[in-house]
């Protein structure tokens, strides 16, 4: 290839450059005659004047200049060469490099983009695209964390209206309590109001004998109010949820016959006996003595009291894995079978009644349930007509330090 080598680019590319300038999308050629009709556009001319290619009716018109300033000049060649503005005044103008030649009464307007400021621009949508993912996959974890919340408020509400509704029904379950202690007071107080007045009126004309009954009655009946009232207020507590325990390690078996040694009084009056049946010489438990006394008042109260006089009440302690098991076994009435499943409800009474025309409250073996079940343990019923019941309950025994050392 020598100096003076001159490559003929008319001949070897001019129809190559002329279809790739046809087919552009970026560099815009068009003719137009001396009324300033398009007679024929490339791709990007017909973008940027928002024209068909197939009628070349533009939408867009040169704004700035106008078109008639083209034609207003006489020259010939080069009548124009700047920026540009196409557009309609409503929509998106495009300002072009521009180039307009004349050749008698047609012109060639040839449009270029600025590469350098599409550059800039695509950089900014591109750098604008990046903020809006950013943005959306902010929004995305927003919409994620305020449909937990929204769960969590769900979740929230479903509780207290589960709270409310429980609320109510212990309201009404109160209500209904207060109505059956006011029914359950009525009776012995006006008894005792009855008797009071008696005595206060014609204490002096009464024999001694007639006064003591009286005052054994009225004995009775405050006796009876003041357990109904201290059961009602044992059982509020429980309900509410106020029931603190004073645990300590002890000899259950030294407790049971401590209580035993308690009741032993009542079941006297009534000629009946109460043994003690035990399968070892110590159970260690972690008890609340002053609740189990409760409990062991209860059961051995009901059981004097619906045993017939002469009778043998017992009380059988044993350990079975890790519990010890406590019965009270009584050779009274029984209790009819479908009365045992609401035995330990409060108020639920049985059709049984007591021997000896003593008094119930309805609300023992339902504290006893309680203060059973907040040790850790469980409550149970047999019974059979005609024979007898046996009341049981289990408590968690403490672990066995001295084997556990042994097996080591």
């Amino acid at each position: 290839m020598g100096e003076n080598f001159e490559y003929d680019f008319s001949e070897n590319w001019g129809k190559l450059v002329c279809n790739l300038l046809h087919n552009s999308v970026s560099t815009g050629f068009g003719f137009f005659d001396a009324n300033g009709q398009l007679l024929e556009a490339n791709q990007a001319m017909c973008f940027y004047l928002d024209a068909d290619a197939g009628d070349l009716v533009p939408r867009n018109h040169f704004i700035n200049p106008k078109f008639d300033t083209f034609l207003d000049k006489n020259e010939q060649g080069l009548v124009f060469d700047g920026l540009a503005t196409v557009g309609d005044y409503n929509d998106i103008n495009y300002t072009l490099k521009t180039k307009v030649y004349r050749d008698g009464e047609r012109l060639m307007v040839y449009c270029e983009a600025n590469s350098a400021e599409l550059l800039a621009e695509n950089k900014k949508m591109s750098t604008l695209n990046q903020e809006i993912n950013n943005l959306q996959r902010q929004l995305i974890r927003e919409k994620k964390n305020l449909q937990m919340a929204f769960k969590e408020l769900e979740a929230r509400t479903a509780e207290l209206e589960n709270s409310n509704a429980r609320l109510a029904e212990l309201n009404i379950e109160k209500n209904k309590y207060v109505g059956m202690v006011a029914h359950d007071l009525r009776n012995p107080i006006g008894v005792s109001v009855s008797f009071s007045e008696i005595l206060m009126e014609n204490f002096d004309q009464l024999p001694h004998e007639d006064r003591m009954e009286f005052l054994s009655q009225i004995h009775k009946n405050c006796s009876f109010s003041l357990k109904l009232i201290s059961d009602f207020l044992d059982i509020s507590k429980i309900e509410s949820g106020i029931f603190d325990l004073n645990l300590i390690d002890q000899d259950y078996l030294g407790f049971v016959e401590e209580n035993i040694a308690h009741n032993d009084i009542l079941a006297r009056n009534k000629f009946q006996q109460i043994q003690l049946q035990v399968s070892s010489d110590q159970i260690m438990v972690r008890f609340d003595a002053g609740k189990l006394h409760q409990v062991l008042n209860n059961l051995l109260g009901n059981a004097i009291k619906y045993s017939f006089p002469h009778s043998q009440i017992v009380v059988d302690v044993y350990k079975a894995e890790n519990r010890v098991i406590t019965r009270i076994i009584d050779h009274g009435q029984g209790i009819p079978e479908p009365e045992l499943e609401k035995l330990f409800a409060p108020f639920q009474t049985t059709s049984v009644k007591p021997t000896a025309a003593e008094k119930s409250t309805g609300l023992g073996l339902a504290i006893v349930k309680k203060i059973v079940e907040a040790h850790g343990g469980t409550v149970g019923v047999e019974s059979k007509v005609g024979t007898g019941s046996t009341f049981s309950f289990t408590l968690p025994l403490l672990p066995d330090i001295s084997s556990e050392g042994n097996e080591a």
